[in-house]
């Protein structure tokens, strides 16, 4: 089929692009991508549906994502393609009525150009905006519908079962059992088994990443467990990833049978809950909200809505969450959510600075967790205990629980395990300023690294530690460089995304700002774009540029919550509204409502100097 916009015309089947009638010569890659957002021109699409899309499973930087879609608006104008910050990218450029139509007929871009817009009279536009509305809704409750309460019986989930979940200490009779399960049979699964070794532990670090190794096909389903033998029975975690798509949960049985048809159980009840729809949809606040709905006792979503709540930091909803699923998972068989619920009751109680409630959560949770042999819950105390010990600077008793946890690392077997102790040890040493320990304990995580062959997307920690350890910065940029040349998972996105960051400031500080502009290509229009080029203007002794972008950077930040950028802004904006000085009075009061006491303290103190 043949879509045209503009003066172009894309002939779909064959890739090929033309101008008038002058074919325009794309590479491979470049026609991919632009056939992908003529095919949803009205969806922003986000990097990981595009790499999975485009790519479709080959290991690749998200740099070229970036060229790529650079690539194609060097050819039809940089407006062809927007960047939604931290969302993802979407087509601009009007695609013909006739042949929109006939391509995605719901969701098709209007043809009513800006300047056409006084040609609809106010009458015609009222007479219109009803049924517009009547439509949108009735679409809007469908997509509803349809994201809850069913998965096509037309659409078979295929899964690809892991075998033996890497471990030693796996159930293999589990995986083999649930293949043969009357219940998976009946339903629309399809059971194959896989041959390639996925280790468990790495594939819930970074699902995605395993997805993609695993190379399983485009729109099936990756499926492994972890198990966990006890006295009662038996616990098994277990992961389910596609694309960008990523659920875990846990089930209890007396014997690996009962096990499979535990299992086989749930997941028909999560296909009941819309989760293995065949679109590449991500798990979102909406979808979430929208099953919690149809099932409001579900344990994942009860989870996973706490988790969410407590990354945007409101902490009173998270609770909430958290106490509910405490509340109903009172049997052993619920041990793994009531600990993870006293486990996130900890964290919040933590960032709260309410030392003894997050204690009094954390002594709840090794009561939970007695006789369950559920190690990686285990490894989330080890944890929160010595934040929370450093954060009291009761150093003696963090490295005491650092001690005991690289012991307990060691006896668990599990390499990758004892990787993050070594990485977590290296960063409280730091923390409690021993230089010796800090070194000492990230040279033996590397070592970790190298001698078990761990996934490379790991060494991004290691890289990014060392970097910040560097006494002269300078020194941290190639393990930045490094790093962005990762695979990003979703244990090191904050890792990259932050070293991104501490780049452009590197770039910039040593006036390569064409570097730092290609690092920025993604980030158009975020508030962090706009404090970059703010930086980048002030460098430039451009200081009307670099003031307008500061103070866009402010607005945004404060829009979205960004306090970090909003604080480096109001730092930037204070020293050069002196001249203004009521002005000057907002930006001081937003530091002292967000910003670190001492640091600004010590700011302030530079700034007088000069």
């Amino acid at each position: 089929m043949d879509v045209r916009f503009a003066e172009y015309r894309f002939v779909r089947e064959q890739l090929t692009l033309y101008k008038q009638q002058e074919i325009i010569e794309l590479k491979h890659t470049q026609a991919l991508l632009l056939d992908f957002f003529l095919a949803d021109p009205d969806t922003i699409h986000s990097k990981e549906v595009i790499m999975d899309s485009v790519w479709q499973g080959k290991v690749v930087s998200e740099q070229v994502v970036f060229q790529t879609i650079s690539q194609l608006r060097a050819i039809f104008g940089s407006e062809a393609i927007k960047t939604f910050s931290k969302k993802g990218y979407q087509w601009q450029l009007t695609i013909e009525h006739e042949l929109a139509q006939t391509h995605k007929p719901l969701l098709q871009k209007s043809t009513i150009q800006p300047s056409d817009a006084g040609i609809i009279s106010d009458k015609a536009q009222k007479k219109m905006r009803p049924k517009w509305l009547l439509a949108a809704g009735f679409l809007a409750l469908s997509v509803v519908f349809y994201l809850v309460f069913s998965v096509s019986s037309n659409e078979q989930v295929i899964l690809h079962l892991v075998g033996d979940g890497g471990s030693s200490k796996a159930e293999p009779s589990v995986i083999k059992a649930l293949g043969s399960n009357e219940a998976i049979l009946a339903s629309d699964f399809e059971v194959r088994m896989l041959t390639k070794p996925i280790s468990a532990s790495q594939a819930f670090a970074s699902p995605k990443r395993a997805w993609q190794l695993s190379k399983t096909p485009k729109d099936e389903w990756l499926l492994w467990t972890q198990s966990y033998r006890n006295n009662e029975g038996i616990f098994v975690s277990y992961g389910l990833a596609k694309q960008a798509q990523f659920w875990q949960g846990y089930v209890f049985a007396k014997t690996s049978q009962q096990l499979a048809e535990q299992l086989a159980n749930r997941l028909i009840e999560l296909a009941q809950l819309g989760i293995f729809l065949p679109e590449n949809t991500t798990l979102d606040i909406t979808r979430l909200n929208a099953m919690i709905k149809h099932a409001p006792d579900d344990a994942d979503l009860l989870l996973l809505l706490a988790q969410h709540y407590l990354d945007i930091k409101q902490y009173d909803v998270a609770l909430t969450y958290a106490q509910k699923l405490v509340n109903i998972s009172s049997g052993f068989s619920d041990s793994p959510y009531r600990v993870k619920a006293q486990w996130l009751m900890a964290e919040i109680y933590s960032k709260r600075h309410k030392y003894q409630l997050a204690n009094h959560a954390l002594n709840n949770m090794v009561t939970s967790l007695e006789n369950t042999s559920l190690w990686p819950l285990r490894f989330d105390h080890i944890k929160t205990s010595a934040w929370l010990a450093k954060a009291q600077a009761d150093f003696d008793n963090m490295f005491s629980i650092l001690d005991q946890g690289i012991e307990f690392g060691a006896n668990q077997g599990d390499h990758l395990l004892a990787f993050e102790l070594h990485i977590l040890y290296s960063i409280l040493a730091k923390k409690a300023g021993d230089d010796h320990k800090k070194y000492a304990y990230l040279n033996e995580a590397q070592a970790l690294l190298l001698k078990h062959k761990l996934d490379e997307s790991n060494f991004a920690v290691v890289y990014y530690h060392f970097a910040i350890f560097s006494k002269d910065t300078r020194n941290a940029v190639p393990y930045f460089e490094k790093i962005l040349q990762l695979p990003r998972t979703v244990n090191n996105a904050w890792i990259i995304d932050h070293s991104t960051e501490l780049l452009i400031d590197q770039y910039i500080k040593r006036h390569d700002f064409q570097l730092a502009l290609t690092l920025l290509a993604d980030l158009e229009g975020s508030a962090k774009y706009m404090l970059s080029m703010a930086r980048i203007y002030h460098a430039q002794q451009a200081p009307l540029k670099a003031r307008t972008h500061f103070e866009k950077a402010f607005e945004l930040a404060r829009l979205n919550y960004e306090v970090h950028i909003g604080i480096d802004s109001a730092l930037m904006l204070y020293q050069l509204t002196t001249e203004q000085p009521q002005q000057q009075a907002q930006y001081l009061d937003y530091l002292k409502r967000n910003a670190n006491e001492a640091w600004l303290a010590g700011k302030l103190t530079e700034l007088a100097a000069k």
